[in-house]
């Protein structure tokens, strides 16, 4: 029988029930609510893209860029579409498989691909021949991964008479599973009809005032939970041309997301509209690479990454302007402009005028030595001066050279008044590693904006220690050491500083945080390693040498249990944790001999090389006479450390050609100085004394 009680507690179980099935059942809104994404390419010319104020100096405005940045809730930036020489199609199989290598690993060029209607959808033909020639080059090249991990594939929209773009929404097998052209009027209409079924859609827009108004549609109409990618791939350029743009726009063309900044807003300090894009890929404020648009697009679809790709997730950072990004461009591809090679030859060049200078007012004997000390102490100035001038940004390579020489030549000619002779390398040899590491630790801003930090133009690396700068930083501590260390006796102590200073280095050199270089700490330890051998009390031993042998061991592993502890994310531990296996691995070593027996073939590299190795094969001949003056046991083991630097660099790296050279010319500063000993005999070259 109900009763009144019994009616009550049902009523309330009913009313629970409800209350839970409301709870559960999504809204209508949430129900409709899916991810997608828009990969949208701009493909005008550069040349028509830009616009030159001939009341203005300096670089042209970036059409497209200026547009990106004026456009509310968009973060723009700039993005390196390839590794070495740029064609449309070969960005295109980046962006597909989310990873590349250097264009000089690939044999043969670029199959020309295109897309053949079947049905709803198209296959690209020649795909088959873009695969088998990625294999060739790295497991990890695999073409179609992003559209192969969206679940259906992907779309692709396009203008009648161009199609090339639908690459980038090929699945592994070349398909594409929807496929759509027409007019560029019909564009936004097209991308919205196929957004219901494809989650994924890629778009080719032309250039002229029909794509602009395309792509302001797509911004426009994006929806809730739209994620809207938009990078400038222009097509490729020819050989020869009259009238072409440079190669900077396009390496570096225009990019922005729409619809990214959710949760990276908060997450990296963007707030309103000063926004702009970054990715670990570059760690640079304002830009990203192409093989970041796979695993953007994969993680705002909430698909897993695959472990072949070695792209980043785009993220919304904090803003930079679209005129300091045009400025930043111009500044990434002249500081390789012969930059490097020019303010070396300048410091030279005004050392040598020194030198003259005192001859003809003082005569040779009384300016020969002084001369080689200035001369010396300019080339170990030369990095610091180097670094500190890119914060000037000077746009003419000239200027640039005047500023570096004069200012290297002065300080090393007030160290020699102020540090008598073999004191003389401390300061040059400390006021740069304290800069070197101080850029580094606040994101190596200047790093790369200097003549000796990494080649962002090149594509191959956005930051940490550059391999021409790998051997000088280990020998200017050395350096530095000997200066310090003087003529004292060796002692377990002076070993311990030696050890210590090796792993402080390295730490600097190797950490993802810091330097992020892996075959820096190699340079470094073998460096070291030699030099604590020459300084140890007892001489060098059996059991010394297989100390010795294990350090590069040692170091490697230490390197990689404090990157991965420590979320350093150099490039060495990502690649370990995104391995296929041993193939993977040993794909990373030879590549590395493949890229510099390229670099020794090409330009002057080989006579540089052979000029570097006689240059050591001199100096090894007559050390009696060149090193004379030199008492104790720090002074050799620079100049032997800094020698392991050259040839352990030589050998670990991707351009080891160009780490042994700079190795010389740094041991031939010193040599340079040790002969300005004061207490020489300018035509023996025997000492007469020696510095208490």
């Amino acid at each position: 029988m109900l009763t009144p009680r019994r009616a009550a507690v049902a009523l309330a179980f009913v009313l629970l029930a409800g209350l839970l099935l409301v709870g559960t059942v999504p809204t209508p809104a949430a129900a409709a609510s899916r991810p997608t994404v828009v990969v949208a390419f701009w493909t005008e010319d550069p040349s028509a893209n830009l616009v030159f104020d001939p009341a203005a100096s300096g670089e042209p405005h970036d059409r497209l860029l200026r547009t990106l940045d004026a456009q509310r809730g968009v973060a723009g930036g700039l993005m390196s579409s390839v590794e070495s020489t740029y064609t449309r199609q070969q960005a295109l199989l980046d962006i597909s498989q989310g990873s590349r290598q250097s264009g000089s690993l690939y044999s043969g060029n670029t199959p020309a691909l295109h897309a053949v209607r079947d049905g709803a959808g198209a296959t690209i033909d020649g795909w088959d021949t873009a695969r088998l020639r990625a294999r060739d080059v790295s497991v990890t090249l695999r073409p179609g991964t992003l559209a192969g991990a969206v679940p259906g594939g992907a779309g692709y929209v396009g203008v009648t008479g161009s199609d090339e773009v639908a690459i980038a929404a090929a699945d592994e097998h070349g398909r594409v599973a929807s496929f759509s052209t027409g007019p560029a009027a019909t564009i936004d209409a097209r991308v919205a009809g196929m957004l219901d079924a494809r989650r994924l859609v890629v778009v080719e827009l032309p250039g002229g005032d029909a794509g602009r108004a395309a792509l302001l549609g797509l911004l426009a109409g994006r929806g809730p939970d739209e994620l809207v990618v938009v990078a400038h791939l222009p097509p490729t350029p020819p050989e020869q041309g009259f009238g072409r743009a440079p190669t900077r726009f396009y390496r570096l063309p225009a990019f922005a997301v729409a619809g990214a900044e959710s949760k990276a807003s908060a997450k990296h300090g963007a707030a309103g509209d000063d926004r702009t894009v970054r990715s670990g890929s570059t760690r640079r404020p304002g830009l990203v690479s192409a093989i970041d648009i796979l695993p953007t697009v994969l993680d705002h679809l909430h698909v897993t990454v695959p472990d072949a790709v070695r792209g980043e997730t785009v993220r919304v950072a904090s803003g930079v302007s679209a005129h300091r990004l045009e400025a930043l461009r111009l500044r990434w591809n002249d500081v390789r402009a012969g930059r490097q090679s020019s303010s070396l030859t300048g410091v030279l060049g005004i050392s040598v005028l020194v030198m003259l200078l005192l001859g003809t007012v003082r005569g040779m004997r009384a300016a020969l030595r002084p001369g080689l000390r200035i001369s010396a102490l300019a080339v170990m100035w030369w990095p610091t001066m180097v670094l500190l001038v890119a914060t000037l940004e000077p746009s003419e390579k000239g200027a640039e050279t005047a500023l570096i020489a004069t200012a290297s030549v002065a300080l090393s000619a007030l160290t020699d008044v102020r540090l008598r002779w073999p004191r003389g390398p401390v300061v040059p040899a400390a006021v740069g590693l304290v800069a070197y590491t101080l850029d580094l630790a606040t994101g190596g801003n200047l790093l790369t904006r200097s003549a000796l930090g990494p080649s962002l133009i090149s594509g191959s690396r956005f930051y940490g220690i550059s391999n021409e700068l790998e051997p000088l930083l280990p020998i200017l501590l050395l350096l530095g050491l000997a200066a310090l260390v003087g003529w004292r006796d060796r002692s377990r102590r002076l070993c311990l500083v030696y050890v210590v200073s090796g792993i402080a280095l390295g730490l600097v050199v190797g950490w993802g945080r810091l330097g992020a270089d892996v075959g820096g700490v190699l340079t470094v330890g073998g460096g070291f390693t030699v030099a604590t051998l020459v300084m140890l009390p007892m001489g060098i031993t059996r059991r010394a040498l297989v100390v010795a042998a294990l350090v590069p061991f040692l170091a490697i592993a230490a390197l990689i249990a404090i990157d991965l502890g420590l979320s350093g994310g150099s490039h060495l531990s990502r690649n370990l944790t995104r391995s296929q296996g041993f193939t993977d691995l040993w794909e990373l070593v030879s590549r590395r001999y493949q890229l510099a027996f390229g670099v020794l073939v090409q330009g002057r590299t080989i006579p540089t090389f052979v000029g570097a190795a006689l240059g050591i094969a001199f100096a090894l001949r007559n050390r009696a006479r060149l090193y004379a003056p030199l008492r104790g046991r720090a002074w050799p083991a620079a100049l032997l450390g800094g020698l392991a630097c050259g040839v352990v660099g030589a050998v670990s790296n991707d351009s080891g050609p160009v780490l042994l050279t700079n190795a010389v010319i740094a041991l031939a500063a010193v040599t340079a100085y040790v002969q300005g000993c004061p207490d020489l005999e300018p035509d023996t070259g025997a000492p007469v004394g020696h510095p208490a």
